[in-house]
């Protein structure tokens, strides 16, 4: 599958910093770019075969939260380009696909790109860990999690697992554990291409952190986690597939 992508930014140099980078992606053709986010919006609403935008937040006509608020496709995927990093949890709300953060690098950009693919690769199915491709989190790769009033930036990189609790999650890092109201099934689809995978209908695991798994359960430093009778043919298939020694 072909990316068709248009970028809406009201300043032209950034528009040019896409382009160019688009234009060393084969996968990906950038189709337009655009200073006026009201003609970008309209575009977007008219042209069906568009599937990402590039989009800027502080812009003079229009913001891009509020462009991306009025899209009338709601398959679309996004890609914020921004100076601003306090705008990024409204960005995750809206289900953003990535957040990069001006000015960015093509190596940050191609890796936003490989996660567009995977998430188009998942988009007319449910999840089949077997077949996804596999991101290794950078220190740059994180989710905002909504937590006692607070919103609070966490490194992918750092978490160990989430549990499912009635309304609420926990994330446990490897120094705190967050208690939040957001959704698990959300947080699975933010954090599936970075090796996390669900193993009981309340926990999701990274597999960088599993110390052992036995008949039915994983461990994870300290923590005993259950292996669930739904989740464990999906689970062995997953570590079978990407690493064939189990």
């Amino acid at each position: 599958m072909r990316i068709k992508a248009i970028a809406i930014d009201d300043e032209k140099n950034a528009l040019e910093i896409v382009r160019e980078f688009c234009n060393r992606l084969p996968e990906i053709k950038l189709i337009d770019a655009f200073t006026d986010p009201i003609k970008a919006l309209q575009f977007c609403n008219e042209n069906t075969d568009i599937n990402l935008l590039f989009l800027d937040i502080r812009m003079k006509l229009l913001d891009g939260l509020t462009l991306a608020s009025h899209l009338s496709r709601k398959d679309i995927k996004i890609i914020i380009t921004t100076a601003h990093q306090n705008y990024a949890f409204q960005g995750f709300e809206l289900n953003v696909a990535d957040y990069l953060l001006k000015p960015f690098s093509f190596q940050r950009f191609e890796r936003a790109i490989e996660k567009i693919k995977i998430y188009f690769s998942n988009s007319t199915q449910d999840v089949e860990y077997s077949s996804t491709p596999l991101l290794t989190p950078f220190s740059d790769d994180f989710i905002f999690i909504k937590s006692d009033y607070k919103t609070l930036r966490v490194n992918i990189s750092e978490i160990q697992f989430i549990e499912g609790s009635g309304n609420y999650v926990k994330l446990y890092t490897s120094n705190k554990k967050i208690m939040s109201l957001q959704n698990l099934k959300f947080l699975e689809k933010q954090l599936q291409p970075y090796r996390f995978i669900r193993i009981h209908k309340s926990y999701i695991i990274s597999v960088k952190y599993i110390d052992s798994i036995e008949k039915n359960f994983v461990r994870l430093g300290q923590h005993k986690l259950p292996i669930g009778d739904s989740f464990r043919d999906s689970f062995i298939e997953f570590i079978r597939f990407n690493y064939n020694q189990y």
